[in-house]
């Protein structure tokens, strides 16, 4: 009898937690998963749905599968898609909070009211940080980054739609549940994580027109046991990275081929 990829992931689960002490058991639980490619799918973050900033809404195509963002458009002009293979510079323009929405997870918005602050302009700063710097470390970068935009550039701009912290003493208590009282304690986590959600476009600096727009949301990854889940915004600015690094690998891949999407499930811990 042939076992699918999700229930075979299941089979082993079951099969270490009837072997293992609690602690082992965790961290073959997390191997056991990352290997799995259905429970990646499975735990990745749904997409938030656009905003007012993303033009063209009803044109966006589902992209999962073959790029690392959930949501694509680009241009059906040919005159526009001409011109822009035309400019190797690009501006990255500071990202704008006019379209982030309120917190809506409970539990994050309590530990708002806690005492955490959203800190929408550190993480607009360092969204853009992440993105100039993917560019700066690439050693095969198509785009040259420069601080002000011109006719001979590309202008990149960003907005944050959706942001909401982790819950660092949520998380605090589902790590005492898993030692103490039993490991599926870390299905918890789905009411402590938090998310982000951004959405990009790709403009002629000197016309103003759009060629490229992408969108994506990411929630915290599953981990083992990570400093991460006690830091409000820590999986925030590995998502931020995730995405810089994918922006910049996509702009210098041929069309047609595959780019991969970060992970749900990470066994770094930090």
């Amino acid at each position: 009898m042939k076992i699918g990829i999700w229930p075979g992931c299941v089979f082993v689960m079951t099969r270490l937690v009837m072997r293992f002490p609690h602690f082992l058991f965790m961290l073959l639980l997390s191997v056991t998963l990352a290997a799995c490619s259905s429970a990646n799918r499975l735990l990745k973050a749904r997409p938030a749905g656009l905003s007012p900033f993303f033009e063209q809404p009803s044109l966006a195509q589902d992209a999962r599968g073959h790029l690392p963002f959930q949501v694509v458009w680009t241009t059906p002009d040919p005159r526009v898609l001409a011109e822009s293979t035309t400019r190797k510079k690009l501006h990255v323009a500071p990202v704008t909070l006019a379209y982030l929405r309120p917190v809506s997870k409970a539990l994050a918005s309590r530990e708002i009211a806690w005492g955490v602050h959203r800190q929408e302009a550190a993480v607009a700063t360092r969204l853009r940080e992440e993105f100039v710097a993917a560019f700066r470390r690439s050693p095969q970068a198509r785009y040259k980054i420069v601080d002000k935009p011109g006719a001979d550039t590309l202008t990149l701009r960003l907005a944050v739609i959706e942001l909401s912290p982790t819950s660092p003493k949520g998380n605090a208590i589902m790590t005492l549940l898993k030692f103490a009282v039993t490991p599926a304690a870390v299905l918890g986590r789905w009411f402590t994580k938090g998310n982000m959600a951004i959405e990009g476009k790709v403009v002629d600096s000197r016309t103003g027109r759009v060629f490229f727009q992408f969108a994506d949301h990411e929630s915290d990854k599953l981990t083992f046991l990570n400093t991460r889940d006690y830091q409000p915004y820590g999986h925030a600015v590995n998502s931020m990275r995730d995405w810089a690094v994918q922006f910049e690998q996509m702009t210098r891949t041929p069309s047609g081929l595959r780019i991969k999407d970060s992970s749900s499930i990470t066994l770094r811990p930090n």
